[in-house]
This record gives structure tokens, sequence and C-alpha cells, in this order.
């Protein structure tokens, strides 16, 4: 019965997240047509801009100015996301130090309930044993994490059911023959009793129906997430589990009942295998750490969570996609929001089959135009709306999804030291020539752009080159490519060259370039440090059609915004 009631009880816990009433209306609501104007990323609801973005967490959401230490310790799957979390926190107060260690979940408890710690970390239920022995333990959820189960880079098994998973994994079925695999023995990877993951996946897998089962006494033990993808990324014919946040392309994933391990099967309610994440304190926290819990809990702790994690605070407003729409939507315009589209047009279909999301490129331009002139239903518009578009398209409705950097990226054997936005100015406006007049190499500077009517572009010229007076032009001799990815190939391939990459696009085949001594990162932008970002918009002739309204709708709501954190800065 205890295993029935933890279950149903993490159902309650991320359905009360997902679809409560309570939280405010998430309708449509178009971003209003003043081009030059741009509201704080996380002011809440009614705000007006001010004059100056504040990327920051609401002031009565965050404290500035605290010293001291906070001690936290425990599961190494909540660790590297506390870790994130703290860094965060400790940019907006710098005399204050977090100190985070792992040492598994019941480490957390423990040390959280003894005192010897402010926090412990827990990535499973508290256990009763653990509120018996330390009765005044306060439970923090920050978030929500999946359970993958990954084999072998050269493995792929079919879909198995929960049951077969359970039979695998406690040593009944001992051949993949046995579930539609190759005639070859099952080697188990699994991590060791005490941590978090075990303990979230013994009570959701194996123990997820009668008879329980106990994990197969052949299993390879591992201490750590990392060690178990290691381990089963190097030996064939090798199964494991994994936390979400540590999945990559070393292993396969396994679909259960027919889904895959994402964050929308997740949210959907269709993948079965997820637990929450946990900070715990033994009574109430002390007043640093009831500060640091408040950031975690607030808009932009949430944010930096939904980067691997499902947030545990979000605005879904009781949103259920709808499952009966049939039609045609048609979207084109933003080289940028194209992926990004497709990706929530895939998602959205997923719920309803009939319907039919068509995605073009074409760039900003013609995404304004093809919207204003009503040749497609949605545009695409990875920047302000100009007020030259207005006056063409005064009825324009324009709806921003989600927000992005733009980071100064070079070839990787070039390193830079840290630039300011002016010199970025005069480097890609030609006015500074050699690596040698910013600290770096006695080189010539090979400049590459994207080509004019790009979005990317047409940020960067605002965001940079027109960044004060007097306005520059890009240079003359830039490199002019027509997408980002042709962006980021040119400048990986090219001796001394220096670009420019939207978020979205950057890999490890270029070097990224501080500006004001601040790595384009999301955290940074969010803790508004890195000075070059925008907003990325879908925009409508008048008000949307119902099919386009539902669509909108959907990519606003939590189910979208997850699928937006994933390359992007979420807009809600």
């Amino acid at each position: 019965m205890r295993r029935k009631s933890l279950i149903v009880s993490i159902l309650v816990l991320v359905l009360a997240v997902l679809f409560s009433a309570c939280t405010p209306d998430l309708s449509l609501e178009p971003a209003a047509p003043q081009p030059a104007e741009t509201d704080a990323l996380t002011a809440p609801e009614g705000d007006q801009p001010s004059g100056e973005t504040n990327l920051s967490a609401p002031e009565e959401e965050t404290q500035t100015g605290l010293k001291g230490q906070i001690q936290i310790a425990g599961s190494t799957t909540v660790q590297p996301l506390s870790e994130k979390l703290a860094l965060a926190f400790m940019a907006i107060n710098p005399d204050l130090v977090i100190e985070v260690q792992g040492g598994g979940s019941s480490v957390g408890v423990t040390a959280a309930g003894e005192g010897t710690v402010n926090i412990g970390q827990v990535s499973r239920e508290i256990k009763s044993s653990e509120f018996e022995a330390f009765p005044d333990l306060q439970v923090f959820t920050i978030a929500y994490d999946g359970i993958a189960i990954v084999t072998h880079p050269d493995l792929e098994l079919p879909s198995i059911t929960l049951e077969e998973a359970k039979r695998i994994f406690g040593g009944e079925i001992t051949n993949y023959a046995e579930v539609g695999g190759p005639d070859a023995d099952i080697i188990v990877v699994s991590r060791e009793e005490g941590s978090g993951t075990r303990a979230a996946f013994d009570e959701l897998v194996l123990e997820s129906s009668e008879p329980e089962l106990e994990m197969t006494e052949t299993a390879l033990l591992q201490q750590s997430n990392g060690q178990v993808r290691t381990t089963v990324s190097t030996t064939p014919y090798a199964i494991g589990y994994l936390s979400f946040g540590f999945l990559d392309e070393s292993v396969n994933l396994v679909e259960i009942n027919g889904f895959q391990p994402t964050v929308d099967n997740v949210l959907a309610g269709n993948y079965p295998v997820f637990r929450p994440l946990n900070l715990t304190t033994n009574g109430d926290p002390d007043d640093l750490s009831q500060a640091f819990l408040d950031f975690v809990l607030s808009s932009a702790g949430q944010q930096i969570v939904s980067e691997d994690y499902i947030p545990a605070v979000g605005e879904d407003a009781g949103y259920v996609p709808p499952s009966d729409l049939a039609g045609q939507i048609q979207v084109a315009g933003s080289t940028t929001v194209q992926p990004l589209t497709e990706k929530l047009a895939l998602a959205f279909m997923e719920y309803s089959p009939s319907l039919v999301i068509e995605v073009q490129g074409g760039g900003s331009s013609v995404g304004v135009t093809a919207a204003g002139e009503g040749t497609v239903n949605i545009g695409q518009v990875s920047r302000e709306i100009k007020s030259s578009e207005f006056e063409a398209f005064p009825d324009l409705q324009v709806f921003t999804i989600a927000y992005d950097g733009i980071a100064i990226v070079t070839h990787p054997d070039l390193q830079l030291p840290s630039i300011t936005l002016e010199e970025a100015k005069r480097i890609f406006g030609g006015e500074i020539t050699n690596y040698a007049e910013i600290g770096g190499p006695d080189a010539d500077i090979i400049v590459v752009s994207r080509e004019e009517g790009s979005g990317t572009r047409a940020a960067f010229d605002e965001l940079v080159l027109e960044s004060s007076e007097p306005e520059l032009q890009m240079a003359a001799t830039a490199l002019l490519q027509q997408s980002n990815g042709q962006v980021r190939t040119t400048v990986a391939t090219t001796p001394f060259a220096i670009g420019y990459l939207s978020f979205g696009f950057l890999d490890e085949s270029i070097n990224l370039v501080e500006v004001d001594s601040y790595l384009p990162t999301v955290e940074n932008v969010l803790a508004g440090h890195y000075p070059i970002f925008r907003p990325l918009n879908l925009t409508t002739l008048g008000d949307p059609d119902e099919l386009s309204r539902a669509f909108l709708d959907f990519i606003l709501s939590n189910f979208g915004q997850v699928i937006v954190s994933e390359d992007y800065i979420r807009a809600r």
C-alpha cells in the first residue's frame, strides 16, 4: 500500500503543478505593438517597461546584499542543479558563499536532520522512517525528473512495457530475445543502494506491481549517474537507467509503453518513470537558506531548473492541449525561429493527429510580410517588429514566445580575452581590424555575418552596431552567410574568423567570447549581465484564427515553454 500511495502522491504533485486552476490565466495576450519597448523577461504581469531591461527575478522574489555561508549536501542527481542555482544566486550576492557536496539522498536527509548542513538534497520521496527519525524535516520540491532506461549505443530495443522493464532489472528476463531484441545475455547496470535514483527506480519500476522484485544480484553497481552512463556506453549489451539530466548521445534510449523518455511525454502523462527532486531542512530554514529557497522557486530559479528538469513551479492555469483539432496552419519566416517552431509543431500535432502544421523559413522580413499579407497564418520574427512594418500592416498582433541570446564566437584555435560591447561594435563595424588591438594575436580579423534581412543580423545590428553613438554599419569585408548554421561552419573552418550566433546554435566547434566580462549563457542573461539578447516572436494579422490561437496557447503554456527552454530562454 505504501508503494501505491507514493506513486499516487507523485502524480498528484505533478498534476497540481501542471493543471492547478488556481494559477494565473495564460490565455493569449499579444505583445503591445510598440517595437521600441521590451518588457523585462521576468517582470510580474502588468508591470510597464522602465527603459532598462532587468533580467533578474522580480525584486520581491530575490534578495541581494546577503552575507554568510550555506552548506548543502546529499543527492548526486540534485548536486549539479544545486550548484548551478547556487552560482546564479551568488552572482547577485557576491558576499554569500554556498558550498554544495554530494553523498547520496540518504546522506542529504541525515545531514539536514542532524544539522550538519543547512540544506539536504534528496532525489526521491522522504521515507516514513526518515520522518520518524527527524520529525521536524521540511521538504521543498524544486523540480521533477524523469528516469530513462538506456542501452549500449549499438543495442537498439523495441518498445518494452513497464512490466518487462521490471522483469529485466529484477533478473527474470535474462536474454534480449525475450523482449524482441538480439539473442544476447542482458548485462544490467544499476546505481548502488542509498542512491536517490536507485530508490526512485526501485519504487517506480521494481515495485510497480505485485509481486514486487529486487534488483538482480548480477547488476553492475555504480556510484553515480555519470558512472552508469560510462559503463552502459562502453559495455556491449549493457542496459541501465539514468536521470534525464544525464542523457546524451553516448547511449540509446528505450521506449516504455510506446513512449520515449522525454519531458514532453512526462508532461503529457505518457511516460511513467519520474520523481520529485527535493531540498530539505530541519525545521524552518534559517534566513540565508530561506532566501536561497525563495530564489530557487522564483521564476528566475525555475528557468534554470527547466534547462535540464521539469519545473516544480509554473503557470499552467489548467491548460490541457486539445486533441480534436483538424485542418492546416501555415507558418513562415525567421530561420532562427523555424527549428523551434518545428519542434513545437511536432509536439502539438501529437495531441491532434488530424492537424497539419507546415513550417518554412525565409527570414524575419518574410515572416512579417507573409503574415501581414495573409499568405500564411503565422509569421516568425526573430527581432522586434519595425515601426515601418507596423505602418504597412497596422493590424499585426505579436506574441513573444522566447528570448534568445546572441553569442560572439571565434575559430576554435582563437581565444580572445573579454571584450567590451564597444569593442565588439568596432570589430564588426570594421574599425578594429587586427586582434592585437584588443589583446589578441597579431592577425587580421575576418568578420563573418548573417545576410541583410536576417532576424539575427537585424538584432545584432541594433544591439551591437547601433548600441552607442556614432552608429556603425557591418564591415564591408564581412563574409555574409544565409543561416546560423552557415555562420557556425564558416567560423569553425576559417582561421582567425569571428562571427555571431543564436544561443541555440552554439556547440563545441567554436569558441565563445566574453562580452563585458560575461560569457554568453542563459544564466548570465537572466542575471542581467550579458547584454546581447532579443525576443523571438510569432505574429498574425489581427486576431489569430481558431487553429492558430490553439497552437499559440500551447506554445505559451508550460508544455510549450518547457520545449522552448531546451534551447532558449522562456517567455513565461
